[in-house]
């Protein structure tokens, strides 16, 4: 298996991992509401879940592609792993997180709303980090 797949495929399988502990992680919340309580259940047909954790296989996958970036393309600064996947993991959050607001912006959602996207940061660069470590980066992916 060449690099880029390691870094795609990798990346992706990553992410649903994290996806699974990010949902996990919002049932385990003690002070739900009897409405957000009801999406906390483990099954296929619960769309809360399945949009948790293929927003966060998007953001692998996302991450993946992006190892071929080590230069800004406009500023011309090295893009270091951590920076890349910082990036790239709010980016591919952003359509989880303004699903937060659809409802109105109450207090609860806007700290809700940056806390998805401050989450989905730091996933993409722990992905990216270890997808560095394992396949490389720039012109290490086209060997």
């Amino acid at each position: 298996m060449n690099n880029i797949a390691i870094r795609v495929c990798g990346g992706t399988v990553l992410g649903a991992l994290f996806g699974v502990l990010c949902f996990y992680g919002f049932g385990s919340q003690p002070n739900l509401t009897p409405e957000l309580k009801a999406l906390t259940v483990w099954s296929t047909s619960n769309f809360m879940m399945w949009d948790i954790i293929v927003n966060r296989a998007i953001v692998g996958f996302t991450v993946g592609l992006a190892g071929f970036l080590t230069v800004h393309p406009l500023f011309g600064f090295r893009l270091h792993a951590f920076i890349r996947g910082f990036a790239m993991g709010i980016f591919a959050t952003l359509t989880l997180a303004f699903g937060i607001l659809i409802n109105g912006a109450t207090p609860e959602s806007i700290t809700a709303f940056w806390f998805t996207l401050i989450a989905g940061g730091i996933i993409g660069l722990i992905i990216d980090v270890i997808l560095t470590k394992i396949a490389g980066e720039g012109s290490d992916l086209q060997s």
